[in-house]
């Protein structure tokens, strides 16, 4: 049926749990009434809100996740507990608005105007049905998709419906609008609304390096106070077209990012003037992880402009010490020269030298087209570089995802689409480097076709870390088995918040930078992947990725340096593994400590991986590629942990052999 000028998302309970849940649906509707708290309760009320609210998420995470029968009862009777003391806080709400559903059509008197802090806003309904058990809903009423102001609200018969209307776009000044309750029967109950909205004004913005004093693109969040309400700035770059209708194709990012940085953002290519509702406001601007960012509260004065600049500095710059970062894992589909130029706007936005741009596949079909691969299809702008890539073969259930960087034609037969080591070797024999996305959490069961790969020596690098989450135990494990592999980051956006929220740092020392010699330097190991805290590591004159052949026992100067920025986030930890066993460690709590450093020396043993790794204060993640110590006549395997090691390749071959022989059979049955 077709609704005229009406956008309208009523979602009425939740189907994630499939026991008895008290108050339905609340789980939906907590995150959105506890970020407009502020308009309906005190500052304890609200804090205590916000604890319902992260209770009621991670207990359906836990019976999301429960294994079996105990575990979800147990979970859903957490989540109950907590919905209980909603239910009270809901009752106790003062700006609670109760609507009595009639047996007859029906029209409510208009109430009091309803004064919204400005285009947007919340109101919270008691909708009474009957006694039945409570349920939440949520209903967004968007007045730019209206030429009616009419949202019908159908709720479920029998019991109190908590209904929190979403409004957006509100026209300013005075606005009448209607509200349309109905159960299952005919019987509708008309509530009038004036809603009035305050003058709003005018917020003029621009971003500016401290290096060359001119407008730079950067990512900013505004966000309003009173009610976590966020202002798309009127030039954000739209993504949308450029992701295929894939993860979360919109302009605006969840970044995952550590501290204070993590949240939404949007990218803007330069300054803008935006009109504002009043209030007080957050707006937060950062240009990747090598920049202080700026933090800020501003307030918007109804008629007046607002003027900010924010002249962004580095407290660090990496390429000046040979390092130029990069994203192993960016989904963007590049036809065009405009589409070229979003996305390069955004790398700049985020500093990133090299993106890996990734045209997708599955045996079925492609996403993320690409005009092209290799050199001539490469778009740079200075040191910034987008290269066409792959991420294919990638099966969810049976091997998992892979990743290709420096390609000169897209890799893809589907008749042998499972057989990955044929795309490595063509790969390789391209002059590009091939590696497996996710290792760091290990989904999609990537931990079968590294069994097979990894050790045939066809295999350069593992994403490390993703999504804000450092992940080493399946890299630890080919590495104690003996094999050299490079460690890589990647966002995984449109999946990622944003570009280079993850990233990996290629060493070219003294070299001129090129995408090309980037590439080699990935090739060789020289790397380190981080989101905030930055890492130096040299086992003597050895980086990262290099080998050192011994002949005998000798000692070996391993020096390390961990680093941040005394003004925003400072490292407080440093440690050093080899095989996966820490064997020096340094802490610091110093908030003014900006770096922490080790130096001693270690036998060589029999050989062994040594890798340096560091945490950051604001939460963010740091680890090199191993430096390799090679025993003449010996591998630099975990001996003691050979037999486990082993066992577990062959638990993952032997799942890869169950799978082969269940197609097998399901062939033979057609």
């Amino acid at each position: 049926m077709r609704r005229t000028a009406l956008l309208l998302a009523v979602f009425i309970g939740s189907t994630s749990f499939a026991l008895d849940e008290v108050l339905k649906g609340a789980t939906d509707m907590t995150g959105d009434l506890a970020r407009a708290g502020a308009q309906f309760f005190d500052e304890a009320v609200r804090s205590e809100l916000d604890a319902v609210n992260r209770e009621l998420r991670d207990s359906q995470n836990a019976f999301n996740g429960a294994k079996d029968e105990a575990g979800r009862v147990a979970a859903m009777e957490r989540r109950n507990k907590t919905a209980v003391r909603l239910g009270e806080l809901l009752e106790a709400c003062p700006g609670k608005l109760p609507i009595a559903l009639a047996a007859q059509n029906a029209v409510f008197p208009a109430i009091t105007p309803v004064e919204l802090p400005g285009d947007s806003g919340v109101l919270l309904f008691r909708v009474d049905a009957g006694d039945g058990p409570q349920r939440c809903a949520l209903a967004d009423f968007d007045f730019a998709k209206v030429s009616h102001p009419r949202l019908p609200i159908r709720v479920t018969p029998g019991c109190v419906t908590w209904v929190l209307v979403r409004f957006a776009h509100v026209p300013q000044l005075k606005t009448a609008a209607e509200l349309e309750f109905s159960s299952q029967d005919d019987a509708k109950t008309l509530l009038p609304l004036t809603i009035t909205s305050a003058q709003p004004g005018t917020l003029a913005l621009r971003v500016v390096s401290a290096e060359t004093g001119r407008p730079v693109p950067a990512m900013v969040r505004i966000v309003r106070k009173l009610d976590n309400h966020f202002v798309e700035p009127p030039n954000a770059t739209d993504f949308a077209p450029l992701f295929d209708s894939q993860g979360s194709a919109t302009a605006r990012r969840n970044a995952n990012l550590p501290g204070r940085l993590a949240g939404s953002c949007w990218c803007i290519p330069g300054p803008f003037t935006a009109t504002v509702s009043p209030g007080e406001y957050e707006v937060v601007v950062h240009i990747g992880i090598e920049y202080l960012p700026a933090f800020d509260t501003i307030t918007i004065v109804s008629g007046q402009t607002t003027e900010r600049e924010y002249t962004l500095r580095r407290w660090e710059n990496m390429a000046k010490k040979g390092w130029y970062s990069g994203d192993d894992h960016v989904h963007c589909q590049i036809l065009s020269d405009s589409d070229a130029e979003t996305l390069m706007t955004w790398i700049k936005a985020e500093d990133i030298h090299v993106a890996n741009v990734v045209k997708m596949g599955d045996i079925y079909r492609t996403w993320f087209e690409q005009r092209g691969f290799g050199p001539k299809y490469r778009v740079q702008d200075g040191d910034r570089v987008l290269s066409p890539g792959q991420e294919c073969p990638r099966t969810h259930d049976e091997l998992g995802h892979t990743l290709h960087m420096n390609i000169k034609n897209m890799i893809r037969n589907t008749d042998q689409y499972y057989l990955y080591d044929t795309v490595f070797d063509e790969v390789q024999r391209q002059g590009g480097l091939s590696g497996y996305a996710h290792a760091n959490s290990g989904i999609f069961h990537v931990h079968r076709d590294m069994s097979i790969n990894i050790p045939k020596g066809k295999v350069d690098f593992v994403e490390l870390l993703q999504f804000a989450a450092m992940g080493t135990d399946l890299y630890y494990e080919f590495l104690n088995l003996g094999f050299k592999v490079t460690a890589s980051a990647g966002s995984d956006v449109p999946w990622g918040g944003t570009v280079g929220e993850v990233r990996s740092y290629a060493y070219l020392g003294k070299k001129k930078f090129s995408v090309d010699r980037w590439f080699e330097a990935v090739g060789k190991g020289r790397t380190f992947v981080t989101n905030g805290v930055m890492l130096e590591f040299t086992v003597d004159d050895a980086l990262p990725g290099d080998e050192i052949v011994v002949d005998g026992s000798k000692d070996l100067r391993v020096h390390a340096k961990a680093w941040g920025s005394s003004e925003y986030a400072v490292p407080t930890k440093l440690e050093i593994v080899a095989c996966g066993e820490s064997v020096k460690q340094v802490n610091s709590s110093d908030p003014k400590k900006s770096e922490i450093s080790v130096d001693f020396v270690l036998p060589s043993g029999n050989g062994f991986w040594i890798a340096a790794m560091a945490d950051g204060s604001d939460g963010s993640k740091a680890h090199t590629t191993p430096v390799y110590v090679v025993r003449k006549g010996l591998r630099f395997w975990k001996y003691d942990a050979v037999d486990d090691l082993i066992a577990k390749r062959m638990t993952s071959l032997a799942e890869v052999d169950a799978l082969v022989a269940d197609t097998v059979e399901k062939d033979k049955r057609g």
